[in-house]
């Protein structure tokens, strides 16, 4: 890893002056292409094809959720009230003053005025690619990521990819991404923990990330969704918004709340300059959070040790449950580390692309799971041999059942490579 580089910020503190384009094995996709013109989204055409067609849906990444009775049963008497007497008029642009207040103790020194809640994290990614980004500049987006993301960035300006590469595990080339700015970067997005990898950033590559970030003026912007699923939450950094001045915190309750159905997200950044320009990109987009939302948020994160706590122990038990259940197939899957209790990420060993894999299970054994090959990219050239497996659901047995009992009478060890 390269020495961290000086903290000062330059005069030109939102341009970087003076840098070499890219080397040429660092891909660059060129602004042009609006989001779904000429491509589909892949992770969401494989759901449409397959969704209605399974019994046993193991694609997805929330955690395991509940009904809203069970919900507003966790309300503290101030909630309550508000949702008996809860009008249906637009709410506020930046989110109901007390949703914010309680997001904003998730942050060190952050007040409610340095968080804007947004329909989910997706919109939250949209409205801060918009407010920072115009057509002649350029980004860095590390990689993989989740597609709409990548778009919020491709569809304004040119952007480069830097993808993690596995050396024992996961990780960023702080190395790389330094070589990929130019005069014209404004923004490294980056999403970590990563989907679907599950890697966390290491605590010196954010240091130097965050060094690199700051001496080029360069915003750095990070979707934290799964914060609350990661193995060891106490070995967390801090949010990016905490650490650095201009880091963006994207986060939402979708994933360790199991709550995806609230579509309830946030931004959290200590200029609040910004935050008025991503008012402005997210007011041609949903304007505001329903007003029902926002009670329910509340609720939800007034009571998010419990919720996460049950969360994380449906996943741990259903992580165990896949682990034996391919270690028993080991013939077929290469079992990786864990690292997180939203998904889990097994190398198959039938092909370096494990879509067709993904689609036997899908259309022969009625379970979903997701290929790597929905992470593709034009920035750079990602994995495709593994598949997502997700942790949430109640009802992980039957779907090994059904897992199991396909692998044992449809496919066969000599279908296997020793990569």
């Amino acid at each position: 890893m390269p020495a961290a580089p000086p903290t000062t910020t330059p005069a030109s503190h939102n341009r970087p002056t003076g840098l070499a384009r890219p080397p040429a094995d660092q891909p660059v996709h060129r602004k042009g292409r609006p989001p779904g013109a000429t491509e589909a989204f892949a992770l969401g055409s494989f759901l449409a094809r397959w969704s209605s067609v399974t019994v046993h849906d193991l694609s997805a990444s929330e955690s395991a959720t509940m009904t809203l009775p069970t919900l507003l049963a966790m309300a503290q008497p101030d909630d309550a009230a508000r949702w008996a007497a809860l009008g249906l008029d637009y709410s506020h642009p930046r989110g109901a003053s007390w949703l914010r207040a309680e997001i904003a103790t998730r942050y060190r020194a952050l007040d409610p005025d340095n968080i804007v809640c947004c329909a989910g994290a997706q919109e939250a990614i949209t409205c801060v690619a918009g407010a920072i980004l115009d057509p002649g500049d350029h980004a860095i987006v590390v990689l993989p990521i989740y597609q709409p993301s990548e778009w919020a960035v491709t569809s304004v300006c040119a952007a480069t990819g830097i993808a993690l590469r596995h050396r024992g595990r996961w990780r960023l080339d702080i190395d790389r991404l330094a070589a990929a700015i130019r005069r014209e970067t404004r923004l490294v997005l980056i999403n970590f923990p990563n989907s679907p990898t599950g890697a966390q950033i290491d605590p010196d590559s954010l240091a130097a990330l965050i060094a690199l970030c700051r001496h080029y003026g360069l915003w750095l912007a990070n979707d934290e969704v799964y914060r609350m699923t990661t193995l060891d939450p106490t070995l967390d950094p801090l949010p990016i918004a905490a650490l650095y001045e201009r880091g963006i915190s994207v986060n939402s309750l979708s994933k360790g709340h199991g709550l995806a159905g609230l579509r309830t997200g946030w931004i959290a950044c200590q200029d609040r300059v910004l935050l008025a320009k991503v008012l402005l990109a997210k007011s041609g987009l949903s304007s505001c959070v329903a007003a029902p939302n926002e009670v329910l948020a509340h609720i939800a994160l007034r009571a998010e040790a419990p919720i996460v706590a049950r969360n994380r122990g449906i996943a741990q038990a259903n992580l165990d449950l896949l682990q034996a259940c391919l270690t028993r197939h080991s013939q077929i899957f290469e079992l990786t580390q864990p690292n997180n209790l939203a998904f889990y990420a097994p190398r198959t060993r039938l092909a370096a692309d494990a879509a067709d894999l993904a689609t036997r299970l899908a259309g022969a054994a009625g379970v979903l799971v997701l290929p790597w090959t929905l992470w593709r990219s034009p920035l750079a050239e990602l994995a495709t041999d593994r598949l997502r497996i997700g942790l949430g659901t109640p009802a992980m047995a039957p779907a090994l059942a059904a897992l199991d009992d396909y692998l044992v009478r449809h496919v066969t060890p000599a279908e296997a490579h020793p990569w």
